[in-house]
């Protein structure tokens, strides 16, 4: 009796007008002490309407393949796009520019959808997408089109982790497998009929074209998901459920104390600090011996210096500093977060090592066409996409992901391993393909168990920034796996060259342009495919050294069961319901029910 005149007195003092939110025990934060952005995101989930959240996962879906796409079609064109600059030798360094820019980026795009919201950032990345596709296409110089890279690496960050984050926003932990592998799938039919279309464009009209789709198709497949998330943020704002902006704090500061204060929210001066030191150890390990005149150089031994210099100053930085460091290491307690970001980060680094120069080895030493060598590194691809619906499937079923993440490190050292005497230009072509399928069934049973895996262990206010940190060591691990094969590439190759090749040659077309190559006489060409064979097969050695290390940050990570209710939710929501009949819960947070019509 008591007990129900409490609850009566409890429901009678909340206005039916007004906001109460009550942090659950278990909880750490309050509703109002999240990011707005996070609070629109709580309510979205528990007010958007049915249609509306399937316009967003078909707008996902729309934008996930019209991404692929168009990263298919560029790469399928990538030999004969950096040959029409003479580049074919430094090709890594588009891709090594933008992964150091997405790196820095991926956070803060992050953190920004945790401040304003995921529409917004959405908005913005998809913004930036289609600028650089015109930039691309418009390139006269090599230069100019590592500068559009940089602009694409400003789109493809926020689509590619937003994507993620908006499927963990909306699943439970047993089904977010599953849903992750779907994001994914669409890739499919991309990476097959994508080549095709690329080769054609690239060798009967332009390679410009392939630049030139990026806006028709980013564009046009992401209005589905924009208005379907401008819908449901109109249906949250219409409920009166938001909490009111405190911009108390805000009014008496001046223009700079409020560039400080969003400085240190998202960590800017980490943030540049992180990316110059990115920038100039990378970068050099690639221009150093191709452009800059060898190691001894000044630009060289310069930007070496300045990059150690500047990986030492963040590090003191993020430490001794950063209110909200860029990387929050030391934000959680248990290691299974940032050991399942490293296993997917080595596994990263690998896949840059052994396949950035694996289209011009087939070309070169297997005489096959750019769509041919397209189909066969393609085969890795389509198993990793295979694997991964088996992954989520296998986890949705037995409620496990550790097991199915150690079984993709032995399929992938496995396959590791025979890709080294398959890089002998003499062995079957077959044999290649056999050793690219085992790698990429690996692969797939690696990736989603361990971004589940990372979400699954922190609470939903960091679930954007850890789906963040899984991408951020993708696309470090891969630049330094490109710098590496870089580096490993450029040094070795004119060795072999000068060893196997009889004769007289350029030696400059002979590292940079495969329609010299394939005009050389037969002895000089089997001597050529000798060379390119061998720096693979050093290349695949070395990946194979990289592999096992995956295995040791797999015991890093802990056991523990995945479940079919959301896990951000501490308590049922009908034990909820009873209790508190005058409230509703989302993501484990009472608020008050209003009189407000949607």
């Amino acid at each position: 009796m008591v007990n129900s005149e409490a609850k009566k007195r409890h429901s009678d003092s909340m206005s039916n007008t007004e906001l109460s939110v009550i942090r659950p025990q278990n909880d750490e934060q309050s509703f109002e002490n999240h990011f707005y952005g996070i609070q629109k995101v709580i309510l979205m989930k528990k007010l958007g309407h049915k249609w509306d959240k399937l316009l967003v996962v078909t707008g996902i879906i729309l934008v996930a393949w019209a991404k692929n796409w168009e990263g298919n079609l560029v790469y399928s064109a990538s030999v004969q796009i950096y040959s029409a600059f003479n580049s074919l030798s430094i090709s890594a360094l588009v891709d090594v520019v933008l992964y150091i820019v997405q790196t820095i980026l991926l956070p803060m795009y992050a953190k920004f959808s945790d401040m304003v919201g995921r529409t917004e950032a959405f908005s913005i990345a998809i913004f930036f997408y289609v600028i650089s596709g015109i930039i691309q296409a418009t390139a006269q110089n090599m230069d100019t089109l590592v500068g559009g890279q940089v602009i694409y690496a400003f789109g493809l960050s926020g689509v590619t982790v937003l994507g993620h984050v908006l499927i963990a926003d909306i699943t439970s932990s047993a089904n977010r497998g599953i849903f992750q592998a779907f994001y994914d799938f669409p890739a499919m039919i991309n990476i097959w009929v994508a080549p095709i279309a690329g080769t054609a464009i690239a060798e009967n009209s332009s390679w410009r074209w392939c630049y030139s789709m990026i806006p028709f198709c980013i564009g046009t497949c992401s209005v589905p998901l924009l208005y379907g998330l401008y819908r449901i943020e109109r249906t949250v704002a219409k409920s009166g459920q938001m909490p009111p902006k405190d911009n108390s704090k805000y009014q008496n500061m001046s223009f700079l104390e409020k560039v400080k204060f969003i400085g240190n929210e998202i960590d800017a001066v980490g943030s540049i600090l992180f990316i110059g030191a990115l920038c100039m150890i990378l970068l050099p390990l690639i221009l150093g011996p191709s452009r800059w005149g060898g190691w001894d150089t000044p630009p060289t031994i310069g930007c070496l210096v300045g990059g150690f210099l500047c990986a030492l100053v963040f590090v003191w930085y993020e430490i001794k500093v950063a209110e909200h460091p860029v990387i929050p290491v030391g934000d959680w307690d248990a290691s299974t977060p940032m050991a399942a970001v490293m296993v997917c980060a080595i596994i990263s680094s690998i896949r840059a090592i052994n396949w950035t120069y694996f289209m011009t080895y087939l070309q070169i030493t297997r005489y096959s066409t750019a769509l041919q060598a397209t189909y066969i590194d393609r085969s890795y691809h389509a198993m990793f996409l295979i694997s991964q619906l088996a992954g989520g499937f296998i986890m949705r079923r037995f409620k496990v992901y550790r097991p199915v993440v150690l079984a993709g490190i032995c399929f992938y050292i496995l396959g590791m391993g025979l890709m080294i005497p398959s890089r002998y230009p003499t062995s079957p072509l077959g044999f290649v393909i056999i050793s690219q399928i085992i790698a990429g069934l690996g692969s797939g049973l690696i990736y989603v168990p361990c971004l589940v895996a990372s979400q699954s262990s922190v609470p939903h206010g960091d679930l954007a920034i850890v789906t963040a940190l899984m991408s951020i060591g993708g696309t470090i691990s891969t630049s330094v796996g490109g710098t590496i094969a870089g580096a490993i590439w450029n040094s070795l190759l004119p060795g072999q060259l000068a060893s196997h090749v009889p004769g007289e040659f350029d030696a400059s077309q002979i590292l940079g342009n495969i329609t010299y190559i394939h005009a050389l006489s037969t002895e000089q060409h089997d001597g050529t495919a000798i060379a390119y064979g061998e720096v693979q097969r050093i290349l695949s050695i070395v990946a194979l050294c990289l592999s096992v290390i995956a295995l040791a940050f797999w015991f890093r990570m802990k056991a523990f069961g995945l479940s079919d209710h959301d896990h951000h939710e501490p308590q049922p929501e009908t034990k909820e319901k009873e209790e508190y009949p005058n409230e509703q819960v989302t993501d484990g947070y009472k608020i008050a029910k209003t009189n407000s019509k949607v």
